[in-house]
């Protein structure tokens, strides 16, 4: 199970989602998440990637870039996944859904987004970075605590 610390550590694989579907795939910068309302990523090759927050529906952490075409991404909890925080649903713009977990924290009402980890554990995205402006819905459908 990826956890958000160990994800953030070092220079992530991310994929930038933009909300007319252009996939911007590179590196996020060690703990340059959102400063100034810009993602501070950089290609392979270490050049600078700025993207503008507001122009995406998520910023995707990736096993890798291409994932697998073939693969099933199971998009719906069936099962109670054992990380803790709220269950919830979330409709993108695109009207893409998706069920998962998110931290139950005051940064859910105050950031211009919020950590969300899918319920498919052998999807290639890991956890994503739900830019809000990007949703038409979120629903609640659970609560884990310890």
């Amino acid at each position: 199970m990826d956890s958000l610390k160990e994800l953030l550590s070092n220079r992530p694989k991310v994929i930038a989602r933009t909300k007319q579907g252009q996939l911007v795939p590179g590196y996020l910068d060690k703990g340059q998440l959102l400063p100034r309302g810009i993602l501070k990523m950089s290609d392979a090759n270490g050049e600078p990637l700025p993207v503008d927050i507001h122009r995406l529906k998520g910023v995707f952490f990736v096993r890798d870039f291409t994932g697998d075409g073939d693969y099933l991404e199971e998009k719906s909890l069936h099962a109670d996944p054992s990380r803790l925080g709220i269950r919830v649903r979330i409709r993108f713009e695109d009207n893409e859904s998706l069920e998962g977990v998110t931290e139950n924290t005051l940064e859910l009402l105050t950031s211009p987004g919020f950590f969300f980890w899918p319920c498919d554990s052998k999807s290639n995205n890991r956890l994503i970075f739900v830019i809000k402006t990007a949703l038409l819905g979120f629903a609640v459908l659970g609560v884990r605590h310890r």
